[in-house]
């Protein structure tokens, strides 16, 4: 009999990442990280791959390889290793030994060759002033004064994960391949410069960047060239939101080199739309002119996509032209699916999708004779890398990462389901996952799980924590409610999330849940969620007694705080007055209601969040206890050094998933 998947097999299973298929030799290239029982720890590996035989020659093993890239001759390999410094990069030529290229002071970040293959272009923190002798050497001592204050005199001051906005910024450097110079700083000044590429006359570098743009607005960005000899900068695109997030569209040349295919985020027209869709355009690198080449149809809602749990495609890009130069293949999200599109440059401006199915697609490679890599997992079966034919869509299977896993661990699987919403304006997409060897007859407690946002969703993807949860006997309830995106602009209003409309879909949504599955216990049913699905939880717990235990995840609990707080400021322009914009943050907080609470509460919070501060975790915390008898059941745990996500860290990670589990198993 297999074993239950368990919250372990984050540790132990087999990951990979910048994957690319060689078809001429049969083998696939890629950074594999695999778990070393006697150091306890991940190791990572460069790995060639025989798709026909499975067997595996290790490129490299050095400590902290990743993110492999063969020159475009595939004569050479680039990665990045750790050493001094950072992550620095180097290279390796068939039956030589590897030469480390670069001792950048802070370490490299995605390197991309030129085409001819005698540049890398490659990014690297770095402040104004300072000297590329200095920038180009390994620091001696302590890199950077940890005592240095902060000066702030702006908007956009701080990152989560990042901390307080420094000098040091995203610049892009060059470097010859052959070493024979220093890296060379193209860029300067105080704005970020990101996801580069090299144009088609290797002399050129595009890359996206807010050096014209409004700085507190992260996702704002344009598209830039830069000479790569004098370091003169050209405005590519102007006063147009160019996409850098969620899903990165690295800006990709045409086949003739005179345009360039970037993701535009379409005009936000009111106040009830949130994160916008994006459409795709092309671009005269020479006069800046636009043209939109893409639609929106009722198969095609988007042009990238904001998956929750996606679970695959480390590393692979999201936007591609097709081997024939004729087409660009592109992500998308559509009612649960992660798919790829094919959309003809000249022609039809309607995507065709190329994938269907209960399927989440998030990664491909490099085009080659009519065929692209392309990344794509199963709720009930980790990352495949497959082969795609860029016309048909059909798929052939090349490798599953997570195979082992897959063998020896029972995987559960969920059914989904549509139904209409209360008003009839939209159609609410759910899942429903089983416990492990769930056995006919029996009732089970189940785990309601909100995601964040509220933007993302829900996909077909394989979701390790979901399964651990099913491992220890809980199903696992999660939905798409209206705010989510993938279901066309109307469902993904943002209103909608904050109005009680989400709310009220995700009742409807475990109400219907209850009525179709035998085996949910509805008295026994748990609420958690992380981010917007943290506030959904605290919001929820405060309007019903439908759940018998909550766990409220970075959340947002007090607007005031995230106005002043978060990385995402609030805007008080809209009011007659600074009090009665403070009077409207109160209203509209969770925090007003938690006397209302009355079921057992757990608040996790990491400690360096900037997105939600921390000090909502505390709010909660306190309210909660100041508000109710001693013996009601409410715990604060809060974890240092982790920012606006889960824990990563090993040791920190087991103990928030076991505290989460012993949550529900002693009060479910």
């Amino acid at each position: 009999m297999k074993r239950s998947v368990t919250f372990r097999d984050f540790d132990t299973r087999r990951m990979v990442s910048y994957a690319e298929y060689l078809p001429e030799s049969a083998q696939l290239l890629y950074a594999d990280s695999q778990w070393d029982e006697q150091a306890a720890r991940r190791v990572g590996r460069i790995v060639l791959r025989d798709v026909r035989t499975g067997g595996e020659t290790v490129v490299t093993d050095a400590p902290g390889c990743g993110n492999p890239l063969l020159s475009p001759d595939h004569k050479k390999l680039l990665y990045l290793a750790a050493a001094q410094g950072g992550r620095q990069l180097y290279i390796k030529e068939e039956n030589a030994t590897p030469r480390q290229l670069t001792t950048m002071r802070r370490g490299v970040m995605d390197p991309q060759w030129s085409p001819d293959g005698q540049w890398i272009v490659f990014t690297s923190f770095a402040a104004d002033g300072e000297s590329e002798e200095s920038l180009t050497s390994p620091a001696q001592g302590e890199a950077d004064d940890p005592l240095a204050p902060v000066v702030i005199t702006d908007f956009g001051y701080k990152f989560d994960g990042l901390g307080f906005a420094r000098p040091e910024v995203m610049q892009l450097w060059v470097v010859p391949a052959d070493g024979s110079r220093r890296p060379k700083r193209i860029t300067s000044g105080g704005s970020n410069f990101m996801h580069a590429a090299f144009a088609p006359d290797s002399r050129h570098v595009i890359c996206e960047s807010n050096l014209f743009c409004d700085k507190s607005v992260g996702i704002a960005t344009d598209v830039l060239s830069v000479d790569v000899e004098t370091c003169e900068i050209t405005r590519v695109t102007q006063d147009k939101m160019v996409v850098s997030y969620p899903n990165p569209v690295r800006p990709v040349f045409t086949a003739d080199g005179e345009h360039l295919i970037i993701g535009i985020l379409d005009e936000v027209r009111n106040s009830d739309s949130t994160y916008p869709s994006c459409s795709l355009y092309r671009v005269s690198i020479h006069d800046g002119s636009l043209e939109k080449i893409s639609e929106k149809t009722d198969e095609c809602y988007d042009c990238v996509q904001f998956a929750y749990n996606a679970g695959c495609g480390s590393g692979l890009e999201k936007v591609r032209l097709s081997s024939d130069g004729k087409a660009v293949l592109f992500h998308a999200g559509y009612k649960g699916q992660g798919r790829i599109y094919r959309l003809e440059l000249d022609g039809d401006h309607r995507p065709v999708p190329l994938t269907d199915g209960k399927y989440v697609y998030n990664g491909m490679g490099m085009p080659k004779d009519g065929k692209v890599l392309a990344a794509r997992c199963e709720i009930h079966r980790p990352e495949t890398l497959c082969l795609m034919d860029e016309k048909t869509g059909e798929i052939e299977e090349l490798f599953c990462p997570g195979h082992a896993l897959t063998e020896e661990a029972y995987i559960s699987a969920a059914e989904d389901f549509f139904f209409r919403t209360l008003d009839g304006r939209s159609e609410v997409h759910g899942f429903c996952l089983p416990p492990a060897n769930r056995e006919a007859g029996k009732r089970y407690p189940c785990i309601v799980y909100v995601h964040g946002g509220p933007h993302p969703f829900y996909t077909y993807g394989f979701d390790l924590e979901m399964q651990a949860f099913a491992g220890a006997g809980f199903g696992v309830l999660y939905c798409n409610p209206r705010g989510s995106s993938g279901y066309g602009d109307e469902h993904r209003r943002l209103h909608y999330a904050t109005d009680g409309s989400a709310y009220t879909d995700i009742l409807q949504f475990v109400d219907e849940a209850c009525r179709r599955f035998d085996w949910i216990d509805p008295d026994r049913l748990g609420l958690t969620g992380g981010s917007y699905g943290g506030y959904m939880t605290n919001y929820a717990a405060t309007r019903c007694s439908r759940f018998k235990a909550y766990i409220t995840q970075r959340s947002i609990a007090n607007e005031l705080i995230s106005y002043a707080s978060s990385d995402m400021q609030g805007q008080s322009s809209d009011f007659a007055d600074f009090g009665s914009f403070m009077d409207h943050q109160i209203d509209q907080s969770v925090i007003c209601g938690m006397e209302k609470v009355n079921a057992p509460f757990l608040i996790l919070h990491g400690q360096d969040d900037l997105r939600c501060p921390v000090e909502g975790a505390h709010q909660l915390f306190v309210a909660l206890k100041d508000s109710h008898p001693e013996d009601f059941p409410v715990k604060m745990v809060i974890y240092p050094h982790v920012s606006h996500n889960q824990p990563q860290e090993s040791r920190q990670r087991a103990h928030y998933y076991k505290t989460m589990l012993d949550w529900f198993i002693k009060y479910l």
